[in-house]
């Protein structure tokens, strides 16, 4: 298995080449949610690990290096 932080760039990656706007920020000012290219990040990032949503939510606020590639002090709920 690839690192966790390498894992979460190719999830960063997949998601922002798949999405109509890319550049977006993560957590956009103003904006209801996340970008989308973060949500798809987060899911697929989620289904590599095998963790359930709650699982997920926890072990990513234990490892900041992986939430700063996603653009993110926090995960999301």
């Amino acid at each position: 298995m690839v690192s966790l932080r390498r894992l979460a760039w190719m999830c960063r990656d997949l998601a922002k080449h798949h999405v109509d706007d890319p550049d977006v920020p993560a957590a956009p000012d103003g904006a209801d949610g996340y970008a989308e290219w973060v949500q798809i990040a987060l899911i697929l990032y989620r289904v590599e690990l095998e963790k359930s949503l709650r699982e997920t939510e926890d072990y990513l606020n234990e490892m900041p290096g992986v939430l700063a590639v996603f653009g993110l002090d926090e995960a999301p709920h």
